[in-house]
């Protein structure tokens, strides 16, 4: 059912609320940060249960793509190498339309929601073409739970999420505070369409 879609099909809203999210520094590394993977190692072997990813885009498209879901070093190591072969392979444009259209963003009826366009008609009823900032921001802000922060069965876990996504937009410049202030002001609005 999924039709991939070129980077400039995403609306550059959405492009940026995910990168704020989840990658801010993606233009500007080559697949890898090995300080984030630091950080995650040290919170991994001194909270015991509680996991931190620590993975750039790029790693978490080669999760997706190659590896599984399990959380152990041998993963992460592949996962690391596999990074820096898409980083070889591909441009950080490919890379970036390539994630957004395979990444998980829940479900919806029973049905997995694979890539942004998917989710814009599941959550919003819309192709992604037609979402707005604050949907842009709803959307990005559900990738790193997608299950915990499905805006259909936990609207105000959601809103927390986008309402982080517009804020991290605004520190990273990439909004104006008027824009952020208007946004985080509106309702959470999705209707499902799948």
């Amino acid at each position: 059912e999924r039709v991939p879609r070129k980077l400039d099909d995403f609306p550059k809203a959405l492009r940026l609320a995910v990168l704020a999210m989840e990658d801010a520094d993606f233009y500007r590394h080559r697949g890898v940060s090995p300080l984030g993977i630091l950080r995650a190692l040290y919170v991994n072997v001194t909270a015991g249960d509680r996991m931190q990813g620590g993975s750039t885009l790029t790693q978490q498209l080669a999760k997706n793509l190659f590896l599984s879901q399990e959380r152990t070093i041998q993963r992460k190591v592949k996962e690391v190498f596999y990074s820096l072969a898409l980083e070889q392979q591909l441009t950080k444009d490919e890379i970036l339309a390539l994630y957004l259209n395979e990444i998980y963003w829940g479900q919806s009826g029973g049905v997995a929601i694979c890539g942004a366009d998917q989710a814009s008609r599941a959550f919003f009823a819309k192709p992604i073409e037609r979402i707005g900032i604050g949907e842009a921001a709803t959307l990005a802000g559900i990738i790193s739970s997608p299950n915990n922060y499905n805006p259909l069965r936990h609207p105000a876990k959601a809103k927390e999420r986008r309402d982080l996504a517009l804020r991290r937009l605004q520190e990273e410049g990439w909004i104006e505070p008027e824009l952020a202030a208007k946004e985080l002001a509106r309702p959470l609005a999705v209707a499902a369409g799948i």
